[in-house]
């Protein structure tokens, strides 16, 4: 198993030289365009930069109906950063209802950690070996036997569903 290492903790500024502010009237959906062209991993940062306005981590529920009643974390000094800790969705929003109705608010995914395997360490069973595959004399499956005969054809219908039929049909078949 390979672990493929990132390349260290990033720290994002939030809609880049756009900072974290009330969009554009006909541009609402420029916090959805910026987070989905980066890709976030546990240990990035988001930076908000704003001016006469917050941040707020809520949940799903306070994102979607712009509620900050209950936020898990709010900022107002202007300048502030929040850790991503964890993987999932973490949902923001500006402390002003406004602002958020307007489009003021941002949905940031987590990436989690992934594996990559080199299929050179795969090693397969002694029973799925290409070496240790069957001659046709020593099959499991007596093509003169109709139970046997029933087996193979559901075992490589199985494998070839649209050959289902055809093959079930040359299997029941036999002189």
């Amino acid at each position: 198993m390979v672990v493929v290492a990132s390349e260290g903790p990033r720290v994002f500024k939030v809609g880049d030289e756009f900072e974290w502010r009330v969009p554009l009237q006909n541009d609402t959906s420029v916090y959805s365009r910026w987070a989905n062209t980066n890709r976030f991993h546990i240990g990035d940062s988001l930076s908000f930069v704003y001016d006469k306005d917050s941040v707020m981590e809520v949940d799903k529920w306070g994102f979607y109906h712009c509620n900050g009643s209950d936020p898990i974390t709010a900022f107002d000094n202007g300048n502030s950063t929040f850790y991503l800790d964890r993987p999932g969705l973490f949902y923001f929003i500006s402390g002003s209802n406004a602002h958020c109705t307007s489009g003021q608010r941002l949905i940031v995914e987590v990436m989690h950690i992934h594996h990559h395997h080199n299929h050179h360490d795969v090693s397969l069973p002694p029973s799925m070996s290409p070496l240790s595959a069957s001659s046709p004399s020593e099959s499991a499956f007596d093509s003169h036997d109709p139970a046997s005969s029933a087996a193979a054809s559901s075992l490589l219908a199985s494998f070839f569903p649209p050959f289902a039929a055809l093959l079930v049909a040359l299997f029941s078949c036999q002189p």
